[in-house]
This record gives C-alpha cells, sequence and structure tokens, in this order.
C-alpha cells in the first residue's frame, strides 16, 4: 500500500498543470500584424526592427519593436501617479474584488466578468456606474504603484492577466458602431479614461516587468490602437469630451512611434483648446456648474500640457493652452468655504483644495493667493475680497472672513449647468468652518434609485415647494435653461456690514417646465457677521391665481437631532453630534458647528422636523443625505396650508460653534411686513418688507 501511494504520489507531480488561456498570449497574429503595420518605421530607434519588418520577419521585427518600448524612458507624469499607491485596492486588484459604493463583489476562478453589475441584485439601487467604472481599471494604478514599491511579481503578472481578460471578453462593436449604451465596454467616457488615466501610468510602470510578456505589451499596443481609432470617430460633449481627447493624446504622446500619433495629437490638442475655451464661462467657473468635473476638466488640461511638455511635444501647443486656467482657478477661490472646500452645487463632491492648487502654485506663482490656498494659509496672502457675485456661473456668495472658522452663505441664482444638473435655482447652504450646516448633498450616486431621484429634485434643496412639488426648469441638453445667454447681478449690495441679495425662478413646478403657476422670489440679507435673513415671497401667476396653493419651505440640517432654540417658539437648533461619516472624514471628537433655523413668520405656519425618513415615494423622503447608499440627517419644514394670493417665508439662520448656546432672546412678527428680533448679546434685528423688498437694520 505505501509504495503504490508513493507511486500515485510522483505520478501527480509529472502530471501537466494546464493554465486557462489567460495565462498565455492571447495575441492574434492579425493583431500583431495591425500594430506593425501601424508604425512609423522612420521614427529613429526603430532601425533594427524596421530591417526585420521589410525582410517579412514579422517575429523578429515585433521582439526588436517591444525591446525598444521597453528601453524608453516613460513620462514623469505617468511615474508621479504611482507615488501614492492604495495598497488596499491593489490587493482587491489581485483578489479580483471590485468595490464601487456600498458594493463589492469578488469574481471567481480569477476571470472578471466585465458585464456583470452587482446591483441588479438590489431592488430599487441599481447603478449603472458600478459595471463602466468597473471597466476603467483604477486599480491597475495602484497594482503598478505597488510593483514599483515591493517588485512583486504577481502584481505584474496580474495585471497582464486582467489585460488579457478585458481584450478576449470585450471585442469592440463594429467600426460604424458607438458604444454608447448601457451594460457597454466601450462607452466614450470609459475609452478615454482607460487610456489617458489608468492604462497609461499602469504600462509606465509594468512595462519592464517580465510577468508583462512581449506579447502583452503588443497587445496592449493593439488594444490602444483601437481605441485611439474610436475616439477619433465617436465623441460626447462636455467633460467627457476632454477625457475623451486626454485619452487620445495621452497614447499618441506616449506612442510617437505610430504613423498617426502626431495627427491624433494635432487634434487632440485643437479640439480641448477649442472646446475649453468655451466650456470655462467668462467669470471662471465650467458652465456645468459642478466642482467635481470643473476639477476634472481643469486635471485633465494640466495632464496634456504636462505630458506633452515630458514627451517633447510642448511646440505642438498653443501658446496660451492652459493661460484660461488661471481664471478657473481664480473661481475656485472665488467659491471656496472657509474649511476649505468647495460647495456641493450640482453633482459634487467635496474638494481637496490644498491638492488642487498645488498645480496653480506652479503654473501661476505670481498669484500669492493661490499659494495661500495650497499652503492651508501658511504661505501667500489671502484675496483682498470678502463677499463676490458669479455672473454667468450664477452664484452669490457672502462671506465673514478667510479665517478658518467663518461664516458662509452661498445662493445660486444661475441657470441649470450643461450637465450633471439639478433642480435647484435659488438653493442656498450655509458653511461654518469646515462644516456645511444648511447643505446641498452633491446629489450621491447615480444610482437609478428613489433616493437619486429626490436628491436632484428641489425638494431636496433648500427651497420651497408648491403643492408637494418642486422645480420643473427644461433640462433637455440644449435648452437654453442649461446655460446664461447674458449676466445675472442678484441685485447684489453691500455697505460693508450688511448684503443683499435676491434672485427670481419663473419656470414650471411639477412634471411640466411649462406649468408656470408660482413665482418664487427669494432675498436674502446677511448681517455681519453671523446673521442670515431670506426671504420667500410665492406669487401666483395669473393662470395660478385661479386656484389656492400649499406651500413647504424646506430646511435641510447636517445634524442628527434638532432641539427648542427659543422657549414657545417653534425656532430650532441642531445638535453638535455629528454622524460616523463626519468622523471619518477627520472629526474624530464628533462635534461640528451648530444652526439656528427661526421662523419669523409664524401665523399660519406649522413647523415640523424629519430625521432619516427613507419610507414612501421619492418626494415623501426627507432627512436624507445622499452618499452611497445616504445617511442620515434631518429636514425641517415651514408648511403653509392651502391659500390664495402672495405668500411669504421669512426665515432667520444663525450659525454657531458647536458649544454655543442659542444666542435668541425674543421673535415677533409685525403682520406680514415684518419682525423684531432680539439677541441675548444685545442686538435687536428689526426686518420689514416695504413693497414688496427685504430690509434689515440692528
Amino acid at each position: 500500500m505505501k509504495k503504490l501511494i508513493l507511486f500515485l504520489f510522483a505520478a501527480a507531480l509529472v502530471l501537466p498543470c494546464f493554465a486557462d488561456e489567460l495565462d498565455k498570449s492571447v495575441l492574434k497574429p492579425e493583431w500583431r500584424d495591425m500594430v506593425l503595420d501601424a508604425v512609423n518605421w522612420d521614427h529613429p530607434g526603430l532601425e533594427k526592427a524596421k530591417k526585420l519588418y521589410f525582410a517579412k520577419d514579422k517575429m523578429g521585427a515585433s521582439t526588436e519593436f517591444v525591446k525598444y518600448l521597453r528601453a524608453k524612458k516613460q513620462p514623469q507624469v505617468m511615474l508621479n501617479r504611482l507615488s501614492h499607491p492604495s495598497s488596499g485596492r491593489a490587493a482587491q486588484g489581485l483578489n479580483y474584488i471590485w468595490k464601487y459604493g456600498a458594493n463589492s463583489h469578488k469574481f471567481p476562478n480569477r476571470r472578471i466578468d466585465w458585464f456583470y453589475n452587482k446591483t441588479k441584485e438590489l431592488p430599487g439601487m441599481f447603478d449603472r456606474e458600478w459595471q463602466s467604472q468597473l471597466n476603467r481599471m483604477n486599480w491597475f494604478i495602484d497594482m503598478a504603484g505597488m510593483y514599483k514599491r515591493t517588485g512583486k511579481a504577481e502584481y505584474a503578472s496580474t495585471f497582464a492577466r486582467q489585460l488579457r481578460n478585458w481584450v478576449v471578453d470585450c471585442p469592440p462593436p463594429a467600426d460604424d458602431k458607438s458604444g454608447n449604451y448601457e451594460n457597454s465596454a466601450w462607452r466614450n467616457i470609459d475609452m478615454g479614461l482607460r487610456l489617458g488615466s489608468y492604462w497609461a501610468p499602469a504600462y509606465a510602470g509594468f512595462v519592464k516587468a517580465p510577468e508583462f510578456t512581449d506579447d502583452d505589451i503588443m497587445l496592449y499596443c493593439y488594444i490602444s490602437l483601437v481605441h485611439s481609432k474610436r475616439l477619433h470617430k465617436f465623441n460626447s460633449y462636455g467633460n467627457i469630451f476632454i477625457m475623451e481627447m486626454n485619452g487620445l493624446f495621452t497614447f499618441a504622446a506616449m506612442f510617437p512611434e505610430f504613423k498617426e500619433a502626431a495627427a491624433n495629437r494635432k487634434h487632440a490638442i485643437s479640439q480641448v483648446y477649442e472646446k475649453t475655451r468655451d466650456m470655462f464661462l467668462p467669470d471662471g467657473y465650467l458652465n456645468e456648474l459642478t466642482n467635481s468635473y470643473h476639477r476634472t476638466v481643469t486635471g485633465l488640461m494640466i495632464q496634456i500640457f504636462t505630458l506633452a511638455n515630458d514627451c517633447g511635444f510642448a511646440d505642438e501647443l498653443p501658446k496660451d493652452f492652459i493661460s484660461l486656467l488661471e481664471r478657473s482657478y481664480d473661481a475656485f477661490m472665488k467659491l471656496s468655504t472657509p474649511g476649505p472646500d468647495m460647495p456641493l452645487a450640482n453633482d459634487s463632491r467635496h474638494a481637496d483644495m490644498p491638492g488642487y492648487f498645488k498645480a496653480a502654485e506652479r503654473l501661476f506663482p505670481h498669484r500669492k493667493d493661490f499659494l495661500w490656498m495650497s499652503s492651508l494659509r501658511k504661505k501667500g496672502a489671502h484675496p483682498d475680497y470678502l463677499s463676490v457675485v458669479m455672473p454667468w456661473s450664477g452664484f452669490v456668495v457672502m462671506r465673514e472672513s478667510w479665517e478658518r472658522n467663518a461664516n458662509y452663505l452661498i445662493f445660486d441664482i444661475g441657470p441649470l449647468g450643461v450637465r450633471h444638473c439639478h433642480q435647484d435655482k435659488l438653493n442656498i447652504a450655509i458653511w461654518k468652518g469646515k462644516d456645511q450646516l444648511l447643505y446641498d448633498d452633491g446629489g450621491g450616486s447615480y444610482a437609478r434609485s428613489k433616493i437619486r431621484q429626490y436628491t436632484v429634485s428641489s425638494l431636496a434643496h433648500n427651497l420651497v415647494s408648491v403643492d408637494g412639488t418642486g422645480q420643473a426648469t427644461n433640462s433637455a441638453p440644449k435648452s437654453p435653461d442649461r446655460k446664461l445667454s447674458a449676466p445675472v447681478t442678484g441685485d447684489f449690495k453691500s455697505d460693508g456690514k450688511i448684503e443683499y441679495a435676491r434672485g427670481v425662478f419663473d419656470k414650471g413646478w411639477g412634471r411640466s417646465s411649462g406649468n408656470k403657476i408660482v413665482l418664487h422670489e427669494r432675498q436674502i440679507a446677511y448681517i455681519r457677521p453671523d446673521i442670515f435673513i431670506v426671504l420667500d415671497r410665492m406669487i401666483p401667476t395669473k393662470r395660478g391665481a385661479k386656484k389656492a396653493h400649499t406651500y413647504q419651505a424646506r430646511w435641510h440640517v447636517d445634524t442628527l437631532k434638532m432641539f427648542p432654540a427659543l422657549e414657545g417658539h417653534p425656532a430650532l437648533i441642531s445638535s453638535p453630534e455629528a454622524s460616523t461619516l463626519e468622523k471619518e472624514r477627520g472629526n474624530p471628537s464628533g462635534k461640528r458647528n451648530k444652526i439656528v433655523v427661526a421662523p419669523l413668520f409664524t401665523e399660519g405656519v406649522k413647523v415640523e422636523h424629519f430625521t432619516g425618513k427613507t419610507s414612501g415615494k421619492w418626494d415623501e423622503l426627507a432627512g436624507v443625505y445622499a452618499i452611497h447608499p445616504y445617511r442620515v440627517t434631518t429636514t425641517i419644514t415651514h408648511s403653509r396650508a392651502a391659500a390664495k394670493g402672495e405668500q411669504r417665508f421669512l426665515t432667520m439662520f444663525i450659525p454657531l460653534g458647536n458649544k454655543d448656546k442659542s444666542p435668541l432672546k425674543s421673535i415677533k412678527q409685525q403682520g406680514v411686513d415684518g419682525a423684531t428680533v432680539e439677541l441675548n448679546d444685545g442686538r435687536t434685528v428689526k426686518i420689514s418688507i416695504v413693497k414688496g423688498k427685504l430690509s434689515v437694520s440692528l
């Protein structure tokens, strides 16, 4: 028996261990031929490979071409992308785990299903971005960075295998067919990001790795040439178009050995130069009116500029290629919150302001305010202005100071934005220091869910609803409501102590932009340093005056609890208790600044507040901050029952430190034309409305 066991064991040692198709080359002869035929054989350094190619020794030419590519110096801008890898994301890549938002999945058998979407299994939470962003392979950068740091072969071999996996399983659509459809591996945005943002730095990091074989390098060239051809033919608009052109330029700059490289660089540069001069408004902000995509487009332009310099193509750029970026950084400075951060208008995320301004510090060394921002107030000097009006993007900022814990309000009086728009004209958000107290959450994920539907509506913004419905501005891609044709001022006035701004919403309500039944006029007065007063006038149109309407002002406060701010009055003050997310974002004490929300007109107004109301239809939600998938906050409602004629809401907001008590001593309403507020510090605020115009005094 012992001899039999030894025999079986020995036999097992010599049995062949068959690898699957992805553990060896998947390069087809015709793909190799396509790459070789696309090479400009007169390019310096290809002499030996050229000789073999014209002698019809394709294998020899391929070997020499790859040898040349491995020996090339890689662009520093790409190598810099590998300097701070996420070991966690690299480990997920090694283990075939994809995580997007709150949903992760481990692919079995070391093979990724590029068309799988985990969120299809989650009722009411389908998010096409889960599958789309899987196809971008952002973990490639982290695996390449960890390979540079550790030299471990598993990173390179996994990268090579997953690249083969994608090429084999995701053949391109027909030459005359766009890949811009759901559950596609060939959307324009994903092609641009693969080629320019994720594959390129990974290639630079792995090109010398033996596990990334000669055939794999030829495979990389083949699939990148296919991408380039399609990016030339199929294009989108807005920030996606800049992503596409960045992908086209990146491959052409890193691989000038191909015949079409120079033409592709010229095309990409000219298109980016032309389009961005239209995309950035005269006041400097991107016409999509979102800080996230403003940063994206700015970053891609800088990458093109830097890569052109790294690869020796600086002379191909217009001399003023990035000159407009000074204006774009200036717009970010004007809108920046005290934290510093950026307002979350439209689809936006929190911004790393020092990191974002690092490039501005290098590109525009004469701007001491850019240095001040990039150094977190340690160098340079803050701007010499405080409150500002952005007349083309349509924002008014009321700012106490440039200090770290200053008070700040942003007022949206402009258009929707050409992409990523929310129905939120006249929305406001209030910050104190790093804390957004009265919030705009930026819309959360792009999931096809009731939470997403809610967060892009005006019900999820600090606005007034009509008959339970929100704003209905025409959001069709070519609608004039997307972009201003002339600047707005917001009737902004300031005497240094009191500031005033006004905006009007005169579009539709509910399901139709043509349902123009009520005009909403919002006026804001800011009494320095800490009092914001908001007057909302709801004025029925001739059509809307035929019946009574119900109105509800909704105020979204980033807190878990609200408490009475004045005995016998419905004014409320927020709790300093922070959510778990706040603790994760660098607030270990769990404390945040507070805010008083005080209705000054209370006759006929019902005041309620809801924390984490997530059941029901999308338009019944409240107290929800959209994040993956969401977190609980509080929504305060001031509701006025069915009434005819003009109706008014008058609301006072006072930001406070996390230990401050309510400053309210008394509030007295004077009909529908005024109110008086006494504060515990001895100040008395008198508010009057004369011929519809808000006036305040101390």
